[in-house]
């Protein structure tokens, strides 16, 4: 089989996106300080730091006295080609019905917590995937939705959707973190004006959370669960 790429942060595939853009327009690699005022970094030591990162995951190497001499072993779009070549490979070798979707890491049922993953995918059954659109996986951390069977290390097949309706299951957003909760679009009590966006877990120990519509971007509705043992 062949050797996988190790998947890239966003940071990482960044810079790396930016050296290879900069070789590619003038022949030449970027020198530290450029890389430093493209990003806003502090100093130098932020550039050693990726590029040290982006060497010993085999994307780049650079000699240590030479700071325009930044070599591209493999780019950021390298590991796509290597990871769909190596599920074709498996995908003829397996005659199970599987889809492949991306992974993007954790999903809060409890407070809201940061994406972590990038780059990855997960096999899921096919008949989770009953209607066209873009899926993504999630695994569940906390017990916010455990009266609807939704436990802590569960994994979510969910359909891209920035749209819901009341009492949809949804996966969203707030100030970047994500949840997954049931959403309604109501007033937060009988004397209140606006409507606000409550997101509603299903635990008798917790409260509802409520947002101003503003605040909350639906990332998609959760169509499916399975777990791993």
């Amino acid at each position: 089989m062949k050797k996988l790429l190790p998947p890239l942060t966003a940071k990482e595939r960044s810079v790396l996106d930016f050296i290879e853009s900069e070789l590619t327009e003038k022949g030449i690699s970027p020198s530290y300080q450029e890389i430093c005022d493209h990003f806003g970094f502090a100093s130098f030591n932020s550039v050693q730091n990726y590029l040290k990162q982006l060497s010993a995951k085999g994307y780049v190497e650079f000699p240590q006295n030479q700071k325009r001499a930044i070599h591209i072993l493999h780019s950021a779009k390298d590991f796509h080609k290597n990871l769909e070549e190596r599920l074709n490979a498996e995908t003829d070798r397996n005659d199970s019905a599987t889809t492949s979707i991306p992974f993007l890491g954790r999903v809060a049922a409890g407070s809201p917590i940061e994406r972590v993953t990038d780059n990855e995918f997960i096999q899921v059954p096919s008949e989770y995937i009953k209607s066209p659109g873009q899926y993504f996986a999630l695994k569940v951390e906390g017990d916010s939705m455990i009266d609807e069977g939704i436990l802590d290390g569960d994994f979510l097949v969910v359909l891209s959707q920035k749209a819901a309706r009341d009492g949809d299951l949804v996966v969203a957003s707030i100030d970047q973190d994500s949840t997954v909760k049931r959403f309604f679009h109501k007033k937060a009590s009988a004397g209140s004006g606006e409507k606000q966006i409550e997101l509603r877990p299903a635990n008798t120990k917790l409260k509802s959370m409520w947002y101003s519509p503003s605040a909350v971007e639906i990332k998609g509705l959760v169509k499916a669960l399975f777990r791993k043992y």
